[in-house]
């Protein structure tokens, strides 16, 4: 099992405000809605998106693909049993869905995005384009930084598993985070197989770990 020594240091709120207004001030103008802003989610924001939006799509992203490769040591675990969260690494596909923010709404919806978002270096924003509905949209997301200490590299199936299974946070156990995911995508009719084969191999480990329980 790893663990750390403490919790990973946060950005200063400054650096913050930074890297929101330089991510906005890129954003491709759209044709039917200049100012709207679309957010890719493909994690948590799939069924935990606390922001104001006019529009959510099922939406593919080209060119990335999800990975629990983010270490939490807050949200869904603690430096002594972290648990792990979803990127974005290159390479692939990824199905999700695409958050339609209204101009008028960004005020008040961007700092809550950052705030949860890029509460320390692990994500970066980026501008990426998704397939909606068989159209080409510019839409913002977070993808994995991985110079930060958050990035998890290359672990085994038995250690992603491990901490998935044990890990809890002041947001939950860490194998709901995941179960939450898996059952969100299935509702939009999303078959991601690694997520899949996670869950089930998480729950498995934690019925091992207390009989009493079935895991979820």
């Amino acid at each position: 099992m790893r663990a750390f020594a403490e919790p990973f240091a946060p950005l200063s709120e400054p650096a913050r405000r930074r890297s929101r207004q330089a991510a906005l001030a890129e954003a491709p103008r759209l044709p039917h809605s200049p100012g709207d802003v679309w957010i890719f989610g493909y994690g948590s924001l799939l069924w935990d998106a606390p922001f104001p939006q006019q529009q959510a799509s099922p939406a593919r992203l080209t060119g990335w693909r999800r990975a629990m490769c983010v270490w939490s040591a807050l949200a869904r675990g603690t430096p002594a049993l972290p648990g792990l969260s979803l990127g974005l690494v290159r390479g692939g596909a990824c199905d999700g869905v695409a958050l339609r923010i209204a101009a008028e709404d960004l005020d008040e919806a961007m700092p809550r995005i950052w705030q949860r978002e890029m509460w320390t270096d692990i994500y970066e924003p980026t501008w990426v384009s998704l397939a909606i509905d068989g159209a080409a949209v510019p839409a913002l997301t977070f993808t994995v930084n991985e110079a930060s200490r958050q990035f998890t590299g290359d672990l085994s199936q038995a250690q992603v598993v491990e901490h998935i299974a044990l890990a809890h946070g002041e947001r939950g156990p860490c194998r709901d985070y995941l179960s939450n995911t898996v059952a969100k995508l299935q509702s939009m009719g999303i078959k991601d197989g690694y997520l899949e084969d996670l869950d089930d191999a998480v729950a498995e480990a934690a019925r091992r770990a207390d009989p009493r329980h079935d895991g979820r």
